[in-house]
C-alpha cells in the first residue's frame, strides 16, 4: 500500500496507519510505529525497511497513544541515530511512561497488560512546536510542517507537506469528516472543533490525507 512519496503499513493492536514517508535517496521517516511482539506483528515495519533497504532518519509521532507508539523500542534499536519526534505538550507521556493518558486509555480499554511494554519505551528527542518544519531529520524534511491541532489529545499533531499536497493527519481527522475520539483522559471536543475548522480553511481541497486508522489517501 503505497503511493511514490508514503508507504502505508497497517501495524499493532488497533491497525494504526504506520508510514514510512520519502525523504529521497533510500531514507525516511516513520510515522507512529505500532508494531511490538504483544501484537505479534514486531518486525513488520523493520521488515519493510530492510527489504527495501531505506535508513530511518527519524521517528515522528503524532500523538502519543499507546496504539502509535507501541514499535518505538524496536525501531530506535535498530536505528539508534533516528531522533524521536512529539509535540511539546505531549512530552509528558514518554518522559517517564506511561504516562497519565496511556494509563487511562489502558485501563478503560482492559489492556492493562500492556502496561509495563509501554513502561520500556525510550523518551522523545526533539519536542515540536506549531509551524516547526521537520528540516531538524533532513534537507527535504523542510518541505512538512507541523500544525498542532489539539482535541484529540493535546499535542495531537497533522504533518503538512504543500510541495506535494500531502497531509498526515494522525487521529485527527478520518475518511468523511470523522475524527478521534475526545471523551478520553486529555480529550477536548471544543478544541478538536477549532482543530477541523482551522485545517479546512487552511488547507487546499486537493490536499491528499493519510491518516492514523483506515482508509487513507482520499482528499481533505
Amino acid at each position: 500500500m503505497e503511493t511514490s512519496k508514503i508507504h502505508v503499513i497497517r501495524t499493532g493492536f488497533l491497525s494504526t496507519n504506520s508510514l514510512a514517508v520519502s525523504l529521497g535517496n533510500k531514507e525516511v521517516f516513520v510515522v507512529d510505529p505500532a508494531d511490538c511482539k504483544e501484537s505479534r506483528d514486531e518486525n513488520k515495519i523493520l521488515d519493510y525497511l530492510k527489504a527495501n533497504k531505506l535508513e530511518c532518519l527519524g521517528i515522528v509521532l503524532t500523538h502519543s497513544h499507546f496504539d502509535h507508539i507501541m514499535g518505538l523500542e524496536n525501531l530506535k534499536k535498530a536505528f539508534p541515530k533516528a531522533p524521536i519526534l512529539i509535540h511539546q505538550a505531549e512530552a509528558e507521556e514518554l518522559q517517564n511512561p506511561p504516562g497519565p493518558m496511556n494509563r487511562s486509555l489502558l485501563d478503560d480499554f482492559c489492556m492493562t497488560y500492556l502496561l509495563e511494554p509501554v513502561s520500556k519505551l525510550p523518551a522523545a528527542d526533539i519536542l515540536l512546536h506549531d509551524k516547526q518544519t521537520l528540516e531538524c531529520i533532513a534537507d527535504y524534511g523542510k518541505n512538512w510542517t507541523v500544525i498542532h491541532t489539539p482535541g484529540h489529545t493535546p499535542g495531537s499533531i497533522c504533518l503538512y507537506n504543500q510541495k506535494d499536497k500531502i497531509l498526515i493527519s494522525g487521529d485527527t481527522l478520518f475518511a468523511d469528516g470523522g475524527y478521534g475520539r475526545t471523551d478520553m483522559y486529555g480529550g477536548n471536543y471544543s478544541k478538536i472543533a477549532h482543530s477541523l475548522a482551522m485545517l479546512k480553511v487552511s488547507i487546499p481541497s486537493d490536499t491528499k490525507v493519510y491518516p492514523g486508522h483506515e482508509a487513507f489517501g482520499f482528499f481533505i
